[in-house]
């Protein structure tokens, strides 16, 4: 399943050329996950309740056209795997056009927040409530 959440570039996340800084499309991709989450009723927050949380502890980013100040773009989010990590892909669009502007991924490892003891297999009852097997 797959949730697009939209995004009007904004002043303050571009260079002077009205480009979008490279390192603002990992606070994107945190929104759109965000949404995605929330769109299941599994927020942070409920993952925290129940004692986890989920660090990144990798990320894959490959630029193909630039954002720019106004633009308005669909970051496409799906959840690729949710069983010893969980993986999300993304795909950056221009709303306008559906032109393909930025590929990326992230991967999350599941820490059990007592015993900051890294898990390797995703708990059930979030797995679950995000549609893994």
């Amino acid at each position: 399943m797959i949730t697009a959440f939209e995004k009007t570039v904004p002043f303050y996340d571009v260079d002077p050329m009205r480009v979008m800084w490279h390192g603002n499309y990992v606070k994107y991709m945190e929104e759109a996950r965000c949404a995605f989450l929330a769109e299941r009723n599994m927020t942070y927050n409920d993952m925290e309740k129940y004692g986890y949380a989920f660090p990144v502890v990798e990320l894959k980013v490959k630029y193909i056209r630039p954002c720019v100040f106004g633009q308005r773009l669909i970051i496409k989010t799906r959840l690729d795997a949710c069983d010893s990590f969980l993986v999300f892909k993304y795909e950056f669009v221009d709303a306008e056009t559906g032109e393909k502007l930025c590929k990326a991924q992230t991967k999350q490892m599941c820490v059990c927040l007592k015993t900051k003891e890294s898990l390797f297999e995703i708990p059930e009852r979030i797995r679950k409530q995000l549609g893994g097997k």
